[in-house]
């Protein structure tokens, strides 16, 4: 609490819980200037004690006090929907009262719960626990109970006279959140809590300088799968994480780093992985790769010749002899589209896969994808760029230039 700065509007969440409600009169016995934000979710039988609770104490003391009443539909996960919800209620009253952020009353015992669910599904984050300050959803917040645990705070509660509901959906095992807390921290002494706290502390030191590590060896890393399998398992397995957040904008679980790490270390032959629903990761040529997972086959159809640029070609009047083609007449309408598995085209040598000319190229699969390839009316390919034309629409005047 001393940490705040009593010349600055802090935002503060209250669910009308005893954390939330020992919180609130800590910063107002403090001198803490502040609104608080209130959301009731009007899922529980509570929810309006709650709220009644929160705004009876905010006007016994004079304190600014703002509800949102949620009545969007839920079409997802209701405890992350929930988060979404309370997160855009901070932003928008951070923005109105120009504060300084958003003070929130996790405890010491949601740092261990939230410490033993990280191991126990062994997801590598960014930090074990809970941090004391950071920005969540564009919200800068600050958790200055991280040192108290829900007994101390239950019990500061009943010292001042301060009072609070209970939210009866934290008493059943329906989410693993409440079953770790109900069979595992609930039953360890405040001895085995602290000792707890300073492993994690420790912990976090250790990871925080691996991940140092990492980012420095991602900054001049050039993609080499090689380099990769150079690294120690754990700076390897952290480095694959961080690179697949820096691309993909998600994490991903110990178990799949844990396989990525294998076909890295064991498999010199070319490889595909999906990433969630929307990314691939990928071995080509001796590098890692990622890319969207993206339908991008394209088509356009010309009845007659005219200049045309899209993203993935244009047709010019200007470019290299392998982009050139002479057209007659019989070739129209013309069609440039994507490559397709089984594409050939004749050339003075004779027929050639396009495949193979992509292997022998090393073009990405990226690349591959998104490669323009030009038939004419009869669906014989004509032209590939920069592999160039077939031998029946080769001259030294070409009509255009198809310029990858």
């Amino acid at each position: 609490m001393e940490t705040l700065d009593l010349h600055k509007v802090y935002i503060i969440g209250v669910s009308g819980g005893p954390d939330s409600m020992a919180l609130l009169d800590m910063c107002r016995r403090h001198g803490v200037s502040m609104v608080v934000a209130h959301v009731n979710y009007q899922k529980r039988e509570s929810a309006a004690r709650d709220m009644q609770i929160v705004q009876d104490y905010c006007k016994q003391y004079g304190i600014a006090c703002e509800v949102y009443m949620q009545n969007k539909q839920c079409t997802y996960n209701f405890q992350a929907f929930a988060r979404d919800v309370r997160y855009a209620f901070y932003r928008s009253l951070c923005e109105i009262y120009h504060a300084q952020g958003v003070l929130l009353a996790h405890q010491m015992d949601d740092h261990i719960e939230t410490y033993l669910m990280q191991k126990e599904t062994k997801r590598l984050g960014s930090y074990y626990g809970i941090r004391k300050k950071g920005i969540v959803l564009g919200v800068k917040v600050y958790r200055p109970l991280l040192t108290k645990s829900k007994k101390q705070l239950e019990e500061y509660c009943a010292q001042h006279g301060v009072e609070y509901g209970i939210d009866e959906s934290n008493l059943s095992d329906d989410y693993a959140r409440n079953r770790m807390r109900h069979h595992v921290v609930d039953k360890m002494t405040t001895k085995e809590k602290q000792a707890l706290c300073d492993t994690i502390e420790q912990e976090n030191k250790a990871w925080q300088a691996l991940c140092l590590k990492c980012q420095s060896f991602l900054s001049t890393w050039n993609g080499s799968i090689a380099s990769l399998q150079d690294l120690e398992e754990e700076m390897l397995m952290q480095v694959l994480a961080q690179f697949i957040f820096e691309q993909c904008a998600m994490h991903v679980s110990r178990k799949e780093l844990v396989t990525l790490k294998e076909l890295i270390c064991h498999h010199a032959n070319q490889w595909t992985r999906d990433i969630g629903s929307s990314y691939l990761i990928y071995s080509e040529y001796g590098k890692l790769c990622c890319d969207v997972k993206e339908d991008v086959s394209y088509s356009y159809t010309l009845q007659t010749l005219e200049e045309l640029h899209t993203p993935y070609f244009h047709i010019g009047k200007e470019g290299k002899g392998s982009e050139a083609l002479t057209l007659y007449e019989a070739d129209f309408p013309i069609t440039i589209r994507s490559y397709r598995q089984g594409d050939r085209i004749a050339m003075r040598f004779g027929s050639k896969r396009v495949s193979r000319w992509f292997i022998d190229r090393k073009i990405p699969q990226a690349v591959r994808r998104r490669y323009p390839i030009v038939e004419n009316a009869q669906g014989k390919v004509i032209l590939v760029p920069n592999l160039g034309c077939d031998i029946t629409h080769f001259s030294n005047n070409p009509t255009c230039f198809v310029v990858k």
